[in-house]
Parts: structure tokens; C-alpha cells; sequence
């Protein structure tokens, strides 16, 4: 049973990302992230606290802390879904292509109704995304393209290999000058039983330094 912290910074997370795919003000989307991340990182499981002790965690004002609660009580809460109601699924899958964006992936629900991922593949096949607004040729191409790699690389792994995974990475990273510390993050800190992906998590006062001898390591195969 995930603790009640995980399952409330899914829900921020998530209403972060249904915020950011409607063009909603980025600074609030921003803000719903950062509280998502603290109230997953917190030490005390939230259902010991009373409703104002919510507000004890870093980045949870009160507006947030309305929606914490409310999600304590019911396992929702009501802005969540009535922007769950404006974005279909599949507009949010199409979030998840390598550059193509919510900004993108709104445009093309919103004029050729497109709310899957199949469906924006077959409009970029047959040249249909080229005449939006802000999209090419080039952009067809590289959906299809970006699809086409999600699909090659699809699946999921024990936790235990994304941990080696992991581990390896922090170990190069932590050897890089400037770099201060380096943790993973993501379903893999919460330890799920499946990873997707790995996310990393470094902290430095060289921040160049580091992105370059990351990409530039002998384990990238590329670099989107």
C-alpha cells in the first residue's frame, strides 16, 4: 500500500501537468511541481497530521494545502478533476514524446481532434500536422521518429536493475568536479516495483560542467 505522501504528490504532479498542457499560468504549474516533490519527500506520513500541519511542509501555502486535505479526505480533490475532465488520456500520452510538448499536443486535440498517440502519428504520416500553426514537415518527422523509439524501447524493469542502473550513473556523477550531491529520484525513490525510467538528481555549483560530462559519457547512446 503506497503511503498517503506518495499518492498525494501524484495527485499534485499530475494537476502540475493537466495545468501545463491547458496553458495555465507555467509559475503555478511550477509551484504544484516544487509541492509535489516536498510533500513526497516528506518524513512524516501526512494522514498524522492535523489539516494545518500541512502547512509545515516547504512550497505548501494554504491554497495547496486545501487541495492536500481535501485528497486525505476523498482521494481527489475538485480542481484535479475538472481538468482531468478537459484533458482527454490521450493527449497526455502525447505529452510524453521526446519534443512534442503540452503546447503542441493541445494545439493538435484542439484543431484536428487528435487524442491518441495513433492518431497523431497517422495525422503526421499523411501530412495533417504540418498545416498547424507552429508545426512542419520537420515536426511529422520527428513524431514519427520519437514514437517509433518509445515503442522500440516499451517496457518496464524490477526494481533492482533500475537501482544498478542507478547507481552506476550517481557513481560517475559524483566523481565529476563541482558536483555536490547526486541522488535518484522519482518512482525509483519511492521504490516501485517497476521503474520506466530513471531520474537523477544533481546538485552543483558548475551545472555546465556536469550536463557536459554526463551526455558526453561513454553509456549515452543519445541525447535528446
Amino acid at each position: 500500500m503506497p503511503r498517503s505522501n506518495d499518492q498525494v504528490e501524484q495527485a499534485l504532479q499530475e494537476y502540475a501537468d493537466l495545468l501545463s498542457i491547458l496553458g495555465d499560468d507555467p509559475f503555478k504549474s511550477r509551484a504544484y511541481e516544487k509541492a509535489a516533490r516536498a510533500v513526497g519527500g516528506y518524513a512524516d506520513d501526512l494522514t498524522t497530521l492535523e489539516p494545518q500541519g500541512v502547512l509545515a511542509i516547504q512550497g505548501v501555502g494554504k491554497s495547496i494545502a486545501a487541495k492536500v486535505n481535501e485528497f486525505l479526505r476523498s482521494g481527489s480533490f475538485e480542481e484535479l478533476d475538472a481538468l482531468r475532465a478537459q484533458v482527454p488520456d490521450g493527449v497526455r500520452a502525447m505529452t510524453a514524446i521526446p519534443g512534442f510538448g503540452p503546447k503542441k499536443a493541445m494545439a493538435a486535440h484542439r484543431e484536428l481532434g487528435i487524442d491518441s498517440v495513433d492518431g497523431l502519428v497517422a495525422a503526421a504520416e499523411d501530412g495533417r500536422l504540418a498545416a498547424l500553426k507552429g508545426f512542419s514537415p520537420t515536426t511529422e518527422r520527428n513524431v514519427v521518429e520519437a514514437v517509433r523509439r518509445l515503442r522500440a524501447s516499451e517496457g518496464r524493469v524490477q526494481v533492482n536493475e533500475a537501482l544498478e542502473v542507478a547507481e552506476d550513473l550517481l557513481d560517475r556523477l559524483r566523481a565529476i568536479s563541482g558536483v555536490r550531491r547526486a541522488a535518484y529520484a522519482g518512482s525509483l525513490r519511492r521504490m516501485a516495483e517497476t521503474i520506466g525510467d530513471v531520474d537523477l538528481l544533481v546538485a552543483s555549483d558548475r551545472p555546465e560542467r556536469v550536463m557536459d560530462a554526463f551526455v558526453g559519457s561513454d553509456t549515452v547512446a543519445r541525447v535528446l
